[in-house]
């Protein structure tokens, strides 16, 4: 399936097609049909080259906290995080896939860090979701828009992949970032850059 529509476009469509769903099941992470584990995999997030060298002029830099990891290629910063859990599930777009590592923001020129843990991925909301500092929620980080695609392979393993062409960073994360790092580096619907995730899942 290959998707080329907005985020609220999107969700909308995703949002009429789960109500039968929903009458099943609910959860924070929207509804869910069956029991899925989602047990191993990878997931990335690519920084175009122009959106590390614009946080650069402003003396701000992104850095992967392990056992997330980063390397450059194509034009881009590329962040891979292991998959380390969830209940996602890209057939009906429900449930979190939970990612390792860290996201680390840091303004050097003032001296102060932002530790985002606790990294997610929401299918239900569409949403890459992270804790802050001072913080036990989960914050929308950015929202999955552009060109969506999904597949699922049988295996064994099953596996199940997603992939944006975009991520929007959302409202709360650019201000939250501007009050903590003293600048005025982020603004929100800023491109992120673009996200894929493949993972093994079990369905029982």
């Amino acid at each position: 399936m290959h998707i080329s529509i907005g985020r609220r476009t999107r969700l909308t469509a995703l949002g009429a097609g789960l109500i039968s769903a929903a009458a099943i099941a609910f959860s924070a992470a929207g509804p869910a049909a069956a029991d899925t584990t989602d047990t191993g995999g990878t997931a990335a997030l690519s920084i175009p080259r122009a959106t590390v060298v614009g946080l650069g002029k402003s003396t701000v830099i992104m850095l992967p906290g392990s056992p997330a990891s980063a390397g450059y290629a194509a034009g881009a910063e590329t962040f891979t995080m292991p998959v380390t859990g969830g209940t996602g599930e890209v057939s009906n777009f429900s449930g979190i896939v939970d990612l390792g590592g860290k996201l680390i923001v840091i303004n050097t020129k003032g001296g102060h860090t932002v530790n985002i843990s606790d990294l997610e991925l929401n299918l239900f909301t569409g949403a890459i979701t992270g804790v802050l500092p001072g913080s036990t929620a989960h914050m929308a980080l950015g929202y999955l828009d552009g060109d969506l695609s999904t597949s699922s392979d049988p295996g064994p393993p099953a596996t199940e992949t997603i992939s944006s062409s975009e991520v929007d960073m959302s409202a709360k994360l650019a201000s939250a970032l501007n009050t903590a790092l003293s600048t005025t580096a982020f603004t929100k619907g800023a491109v992120m850059g673009a996200f894929t995730a493949t993972f093994d899942v079990t369905i029982s």
